[in-house]
C-alpha cells in the first residue's frame, strides 16, 4: 500500500513536469482534435480586428494552409494585459465553403494564457464585435492543439476565431495560430 501511495505520487509529479515541459498533449477545455464529426476546412481567413489596426494581415492564410510549420501571429504587445486594455480583442474570421453548424474547433496556439472564444458573423467583415454572434465562452487554450466544442444552433458561412485574453510566447505578448480545422455537425 505504501509503495503504491509513493509510486502514484511519483507519477503526479512526473506527469505534472511533462505537462510544464509541454510534453503531454493538451487537454485545455478540450479534448484532442479528433472527433465525430465532418472535417471542414476554410476557404478563407482574415484578421478580424476591430478596436485598431489588423495584426499581421499577410499571414492569416497561414492558419488555414494545413502546413503546421506556418501559422498567424499576432502583433507582440507590451502591455502586460493587452487585450482588453489596448484593444477589446483580436481575431481570424473564417470563410467556410457553405453555410455549416459547427461543433467544434481545432487550432494550435503557441501561447500560454490565452483565451479563445468562437463567435459566428453574417459576413466577412462586420463592423464590430457586437456584430457577431458567441457560440462559446471565452475557453482557456495550452500550447499545441486544442479542440473548442461549439453547440452552433443555425448554420454559418462566417466563424470568428476571436483571441479574448492574449497570453505569452517567450515572455512576449503575443500569440500564433495554426492549423485550424472545423468539425461539422451531422
Amino acid at each position: 500500500l505504501l509503495a503504491a501511495a509513493l509510486f502514484n505520487g511519483f507519477n503526479d509529479d512526473f506527469t505534472s513536469t511533462q505537462d510544464k515541459l509541454g510534453l503531454n498533449p493538451s487537454t485545455s477545455g478540450s479534448a484532442s482534435p479528433s472527433g465525430s464529426g465532418n472535417t471542414v476546412k476554410p476557404v478563407r481567413a482574415t484578421v478580424f480586428s476591430p478596436g485598431g489596426g489588423a495584426d499581421n494581415p499577410g499571414s492569416a492564410e497561414l492558419a488555414i494552409d494545413g502546413n503546421s510549420s506556418t501559422g498567424w501571429s499576432t502583433d507582440v504587445y507590451h502591455d502586460a494585459a493587452p487585450f482588453p486594455n489596448f484593444k477589446n480583442g483580436v481575431g481570424l474570421m473564417l470563410q467556410l465553403p457553405q453555410p455549416t453548424k459547427i461543433s467544434a474547433v481545432n487550432l494550435n496556439i503557441s501561447s500560454t494564457g490565452t483565451q479563445v472564444q468562437i463567435r459566428s458573423a453574417n459576413s466577412e467583415s462586420p463592423g464590430s464585435l457586437d456584430d457577431t454572434t458567441a457560440v462559446t465562452q471565452p475557453t482557456p487554450v495550452n500550447p499545441g492543439q486544442n479542440k473548442i466544442p461549439v453547440n452552433m444552433s443555425s448554420p454559418t458561412t462566417y466563424v470568428l476565431v476571436w483571441i479574448s485574453t492574449l497570453g505569452k510566447t517567450n515572455g512576449e505578448s503575443k500569440a500564433e495560430i495554426s492549423d485550424i480545422t472545423l468539425e461539422g455537425s451531422s
